[in-house]
């Protein structure tokens, strides 16, 4: 008996999760056509909620002069009832910047008018000073919609490619099909909870892409590792992944508490990039041990680990 066999005959985990599956792969199956229907239906009755960085809108620059530094809480209470239209407030850092925020919604100058007015309203239209505004057309949200989708599907690439090469092709499908489907759940669950398609949502995307396939190959590498035992492949398979389970959940577990501080203690403007990353980190860490090792098995069928 190898090193390896040793060392896999070891492990002080038994958690048969090659016997789980086929389960995985009909609950996957079930999420991912459920979020493309999701996403299918917004788009179809144009309910699609995106910030304006991709629909367009206004941002507006304001001062506040006050004897006393504003919390912000207290401007995001004052467009509570703003109407239909979400306001996202942000505040200005810096001593030169006391008092100062930043507003962006979607609208017009009509709808700018009015977040004026609440300004004005409360604080006194002396008091309030228009720093700058800045208007994001729709063929500029537009391209920005396009170049958000393109940058999602340049990292699958360049993953696919940098797997091909560390590994094989048969491990690389497997890897960038697995990152496929983590990206489009995590997409379903933010279109059907409505949440904003923004900025921060695309980077929290993107920064789940990068973490995810850090994840498959720490599975992977351990799999290839173990593939010059005599066992049956889906015996190598079982005994990687109980291998590396303890790490998994360990640094599952701190990313999560990361994550959720900062849907807790971040803010509003934080929370949906946080919200996003801690669905896509549950995700991830299920797919890598269940997805992507269920995909490597059904690829390598019939063929030498």
């Amino acid at each position: 008996m190898s090193d390896k066999e040793i060392k896999n005959n070891n492990t002080k985990y038994k958690i048969p999760f090659v016997k789980f599956m086929p389960i995985a792969a009909v609950i996957s199956s079930i999420l991912f056509i459920a979020s493309i229907c999701i996403f299918a239906q917004k788009i179809k009755s144009g309910n699609f909620n995106l910030s304006i960085d991709f629909a367009g809108g206004v941002e507006l620059n304001v001062k506040i002069d006050n004897p006393q530094v504003i919390n912000i809480a207290e401007i995001r209470a004052l467009y509570s009832n703003f109407g239909e239209e979400t306001i996202n407030i942000q505040e200005l850092e810096g001593e030169e910047n006391i008092n100062s925020f930043l507003l962006r919604f979607r609208g017009s100058n009509e709808e700018s008018d009015r977040a004026m007015k609440v300004l004005y309203d409360n604080y006194g239209e002396d008091k309030v000073s228009l720093i700058g505004s800045n208007i994001i057309s729709g063929v500029v949200s537009s391209d920005n919609l396009k170049l958000a989708f393109i940058l999602i599907v340049i990292a699958w690439i360049i993953i696919m490619i940098y797997i091909a090469i560390r590994f094989n092709h048969r491990y690389a499908l497997p890897a960038i099909i697995t990152l496929i489907h983590n990206v489009v759940i995590v997409f379903g669950i933010i279109t059907f909870l409505n949440k904003e398609f923004s900025i921060l949502v695309l980077s929290s995307i993107l920064t789940l892409i990068g973490y995810t396939i850090n994840d498959i190959i720490v599975v992977f590498d351990r799999i290839r590792e173990n593939s010059d035992s005599q066992k049956p492949f889906k015996e190598i398979v079982n005994s990687s992944l109980n291998n590396v389970v303890g790490r998994t959940v360990m640094t599952s577990v701190s990313t999560l508490l990361a994550a959720g501080s900062i849907m807790i203690w971040g803010g509003s403007i934080l929370y949906d990039f946080a919200f996003t990353f801690f669905c896509g980190v549950i995700i991830g860490t299920y797919a890598s041990n269940f997805i992507a090792s269920g995909l490597l098995i059904l690829f390598m069928k019939g063929k030498k680990a």
